[in-house]
C-alpha cells in the first residue's frame, strides 16, 4: 500500500483490513529540528523529494503523513484598537497582534463586542479556489509518497485566544453575549474555509483536520455538557457539510481528550490526532473501537529523554493496545521537535514499521 492508501484505509471498514502495517504519521517537524539534522538527511537520502523540507523530512524519516495546509476563502483587513494602557495595537482576526516584520503571540484583544464587530466586518469572502487547486494539485504529487492531511484552524482554542484565557474564563462562566458571539465569528470562518476547499476540490482531499485544541496535558478545558451546549450544533452543521461531500472531518487536540470522545462523535468527528498527557490506550481502545486514534506516542518523557530501548518498548505497547481494531495511526502526540533526539525518532519509526505489520 502508498501512504495515502494506508492512511485512508483505517477509516474504511473494508480497506482496513487489507492494511500491510499501522500508518505512522507526524502533526509536523519543526523548522530548528529540521535545521539541525537536514544536511544528514539529504546525505543519507537517494531518492525522490518534494523540493520543500517540510515534506522532504518527515518523508525521509519514514512517515506516512503530515499536516498541510491550504489556502483561505477568506481576506481580513486589520484592525486598530487602543488598549486599556493607552497603546495601539494592530489586530488580526485571530483577535492578537502583530507587527510588520514579525509575527507573535501577544495575548487576546477582544475585550468587548465593538471590537468583536470591527472584526466581523472586515472579513470579506474570496473566491480563492485557482490557489487552492493549485496547493492541491502539488499534493497530489506527494499524497503517495506522504500523504498530506489537509488541516484548518478550528473554533474552541481561537475562542480563548481571542480574548486571552482570564477573560474567556469569565466570560466563559457568564456565558456572555461576547462568548457566544466569538464562537459564531470562528465557526463562521470555518464554513467559509470548508465550503472554499470544497468548491474548489470537491472530495478529493478526503480527509480534513480541524485543528482546535480541548484540552491541556492533563483534562479538558470544558467539561463535555458546555462543549456540547456551545460548540457541538456548529461542529455538527460543519462536519455534515464534509460528510454530504465525501470528506472525513477529523480533529486535533492537544491534551488527553478522553471525556470529550463521546460528544465529538457527536458532531461527526471520525476521528482524533494527539492523546499526550495520560490518555489511556488500553481505555480508549475497549471504549471506542469505531473512533480513529491517531498518536499517542510520548513527546514529553520516552521520545526527548528516553533511551532507543525504552522508545521501542513505548512503540510495542501502543501496538499492543490500539494494533488490531485497525482504526489505529501512530505518531508523536503533538510535534517532532529539537530537544527530541533523531536517534529516538529512528528508533520509534523503525519499531512502528516492525511491530506495526499485519
Amino acid at each position: 500500500m502508498n501512504a495515502k492508501e494506508r492512511y485512508l484505509a483505517v477509516f474504511d471498514e473494508n480497506e482496513r483490513y487489507k492494511l500491510d502495517r499501522v500508518p505512522i504519521h507526524v502533526q509536523y517537524i519543526r523548522e530548528e529540528f529540521i535545521e539541525q539534522h537536514k544536511t544528514s538527511l539529504l546525505n543519507s537520502h537517494n531518492g525522490k523529494l518534494f523540493s520543500s523540507d517540510y515534506y522532504d523530512v518527515p518523508f525521509i524519516l519514514g512517515f506516512d503523513a503530515v499536516f498541510a495546509p491550504f489556502p483561505l476563502s477568506y481576506k481580513f483587513r486589520p484592525i486598530r484598537i487602543l488598549t486599556d494602557q493607552g497603546i495601539r495595537v494592530r489586530v488580526r482576526e485571530d483577535g492578537q497582534g502583530f507587527s510588520q516584520k514579525t509575527s507573535y503571540y501577544e495575548g487576546g484583544y477582544v475585550a468587548n463586542l465593538q471590537i468583536l464587530n470591527e472584526l466581523e466586518a472586515n472579513v470579506k469572502d474570496v473566491d480563492n479556489s485557482k490557489n487552492i487547486l493549485k496547493v492541491f494539485k502539488y499534493y497530489q504529487i506527494l499524497e503517495s509518497f506522504i500523504y498530506p492531511v489537509m488541516a484548518v484552524d478550528g473554533i474552541f482554542d481561537r475562542v480563548w485566544k481571542a480574548m486571552g484565557m482570564t477573560a474567556f474564563s469569565r466570560n466563559f462562566r457568564q456565558n456572555s453575549q461576547l462568548y457566544r458571539g466569538l464562537i459564531k465569528f470562528y465557526a463562521r470562518l470555518l464554513e467559509i474555509n470548508i465550503n472554499g476547499l470544497i468548491e474548489a476540490i470537491g472530495n478529493g482531499s478526503k480527509i480534513v483536520n480541524i485543528l482546535d485544541d480541548v484540552a491541556f496535558r492533563g483534562r479538558t478545558i470544558i467539561s463535555p455538557e458546555r462543549w456540547e451546549q456551545d460548540f457541538l450544533p456548529y461542529y455538527k452543521k460543519i462536519n455534515k457539510i464534509m460528510s454530504d461531500a465525501g470528506l472525513i472531518p477529523q480533529m486535533h487536540s492537544d491534551g488527553d481528550i478522553t471525556e470529550i470522545i463521546p460528544s465529538l462523535q457527536k458532531a461527526g468527528f471520525r476521528g482524533l490526532q494527539g492523546w499526550e498527557g495520560g490518555a489511556d490506550p488500553i481505555y480508549i481502545n475497549d471504549h471506542f473501537p469505531d473512533f480513529v486514534i491517531i498518536g499517542f506516542g510520548d513527546v514529553s518523557h520516552i521520545l526527548p529523554f528516553g533511551t532507543s530501548e525504552e522508545v521501542t518498548k513505548h512503540v510495542k505497547d501502543l501496538m499492543k493496545a490500539l494494533k488490531e481494531n485497525r482504526h489505529f495511526v501512530i505518531g508523536p502526540s503533538t510535534v517532532i521537535f529539537k530537544e527530541i533526539p533523531l536517534e529516538n525518532v529512528k528508533a520509534f519509526i523503525k519499531a512502528a514499521k516492525i511491530y506495526g505489520k499485519y
